[in-house]
């Protein structure tokens, strides 16, 4: 894989959220709310030092294809999902000490060997907004759902956020990354 495949959120995770005035680049469709199936991921946790190192997730990556593989549990993009998370708020949070947790979905009886974790990430509601885009654009992108889309909404923040990678952006024509950023909602109560 290309080392620069998935630099997840560089921007985001460097500073505060960009709020473009309108949907940003490589949006695909309108956001939408969508019931999302729970997602068992087996993740590797980075503290720090992943904002400016695009090449460290292909390092986080083969860490745990280490373990898939032999396993027979990466058959990526038709039924593994590479998912990433970014638990910290950027805006709060000292970048050496936000972390990343680099993940891959797996079966239910899946047991990961010490050093990789396992969460679970709830069924339920979701702003889903579906992007093709640059490695420049996650920021963009980022602060479209959470600074445009979700005041308008009608919803709230309710659970950790996420990204899936649904492509190997070195092998889009246009070097994108396929990814659905991905936000546990629930609705605003009535006035």
């Amino acid at each position: 894989m290309n080392p620069n495949w998935m630099t997840m959120g560089l921007v985001l995770l460097a500073g505060t959220l960009p709020t473009p005035a309108a949907p940003p680049p490589g949006l695909l469709a309108p956001v939408a709310v969508e019931d999302l199936p729970a997602r068992r991921v087996a993740y590797v946790e980075q503290v720090g030092g992943f904002q400016d190192n695009p090449g460290l997730y292909d390092v986080l990556l083969q860490k745990l294809l280490d373990w898939a593989l032999p396993n027979q549990l990466w058959n990526f993009p038709d039924q593994t999902s590479i998912v990433c998370i970014y638990p910290d708020d950027p805006s709060s949070t000292p970048p050496e000490q936000q972390r990343l947790w680099f993940g891959i979905t797996i079966p239910a009886d899946a047991v990961p060997p010490s050093g990789i974790h396992v969460l679970a990430l709830p069924a339920g509601p979701h702003a889903v907004g579906r992007f093709a885009i640059t490695s420049g654009q996650f920021g963009a992108a980022w602060g479209y759902l959470y600074g445009e889309w979700l005041p308008a909404s009608g919803h709230v923040p309710a659970g950790l956020a996420y990204e899936v990678q649904k492509n190997d952006s070195s092998e889009h024509p246009e070097q994108k990354h396929l990814v659905d950023i991905c936000i546990p909602v629930q609705k605003l109560p009535a006035p």
